[in-house]
């Protein structure tokens, strides 16, 4: 019986105690719990029935306050979105024309680097648009955290360039360790999860192949970052000593800055950009037309980091023309997002 039951039933213990027989207040006791638990049985499903019945009119309402807050937003960092927006266009089709380009060749000789390279451009491309969503939608720290995603995607594809095909071989074949560590975690937590996990051939499988690799390359390639352990000579380097190898690490303070973001520290909720320009503590739950420019420049930054260094990977005079434009869209960029920051009666 938990405490909400027992609670009642002493109250009805008490109130009948006097009147009635020791026997028939355990009969109302017994039919009283009965109707509790009945009643919290059934409370809730019936509560969530009439919230989804009523509902309707009341999310209506809060999405048309959105917006209505996206229009004011976007009108006060009009001349920012603007810009990034068309720096991420910009960079979609240069990566496109270099697929387009040079897809064929790369393909009929097993070009790996040039795979990888394309595909972490492509992604970086999706993340600047989640980031741009978000930022017009007023979540400048949500932005602010897939930042860290695009900033990562940057130096690791400056890495993969340098180094060429031994380290993105490396790259490809470390999935296999992250494979099976991520098997064994799920068949671990299978019955909690309430999932269906890996067969124990499956099992077997991922596990051959986690011993090959790990032969092939050395223990430390079972390391999250293992598979720059030979290129970096280190026995377990970390994402830091990436950025170090590629001259970003300059940029670890904002990188600490946007994990804010995403781990359950004191700053995170304690500190917010969409609370920058706050007078007050204020516990923030929805979006905010504060804290776009540190968010946004950086996107800037890192986008045009990861499509120059495709463009690099195969040079030629149109990919140094939008190397020259994208660079220069950065720098406008922050400036237009500085300019918008002071506009503070919208």
């Amino acid at each position: 019986m938990d405490s909400l039951q027992k609670i009642l039933v002493e109250a009805i213990r008490k109130r009948f105690e006097s009147v009635t027989s020791e026997d028939d207040i355990k009969q109302i006791s017994d039919a009283i719990s009965g109707q509790v638990e009945s009643l919290l049985d059934n409370l809730p499903s019936d509560m969530l029935s009439t919230i989804k019945t009523t509902a309707v009119d009341g999310l209506a309402e809060r999405r048309s306050l959105h917006a209505e807050f996206v229009e004011r937003n976007v009108c006060r960092w009009k001349e920012g979105f603007d810009l990034l927006e068309l720096q991420i266009e910009i960079a979609i089709e240069a990566g496109a024309s270099f697929n387009d380009r040079l897809r064929p060749k790369a393909a009929s000789v097993g070009d790996i680097v040039f795979d990888l390279l394309v595909r972490l451009h492509a992604k970086g491309c999706l993340i600047g648009k989640e980031i741009l969503t978000l930022l017009k939608n007023g979540y400048a720290d949500g932005a602010h955290a897939r930042w860290r995603s695009l900033h990562e995607l940057s130096v690791t594809s400056m890495f993969l360039a340098t180094h060429g095909k031994d380290a993105v071989q490396r790259y490809v074949d470390h999935e296999l360790v992250e494979t099976y560590k991520g098997a064994l975690q799920l068949n671990k937590y299978e019955p909690r999860l309430n999932t269906h996990g890996f067969s124990d051939e499956e099992l077997d499988q991922f596990k051959l192949q986690y011993d090959a690799v790990l032969k092939s390359y050395g223990k430390e390639f079972g390391c999250p970052y293992g598979w720059a352990a030979f290129i970096l000579n280190k026995g377990n380097p970390t994402f830091f000593d990436l950025e170090e190898a590629v001259g970003l690490d300059h940029m670890r303070p904002y990188y600490k800055w946007a994990s804010q973001n995403i781990h359950a520290n004191v700053k995170t909720i304690r500190n917010s950009l969409g609370l920058s320009e706050a007078v007050k503590d204020v516990l923030l739950v929805g979006p905010s037309n504060s804290g776009m420019t540190d968010p946004a420049h950086s996107t800037a930054i890192s986008l045009s980091q990861l499509t120059c260094t495709l463009l690099c990977s195969v040079p030629n005079l149109d990919g140094s023309v939008l190397m020259k434009i994208l660079l220069s869209l950065s720098d406008q960029i922050g400036d237009a997002f500085f300019k918008c920051n002071e506009k503070t009666d919208i």
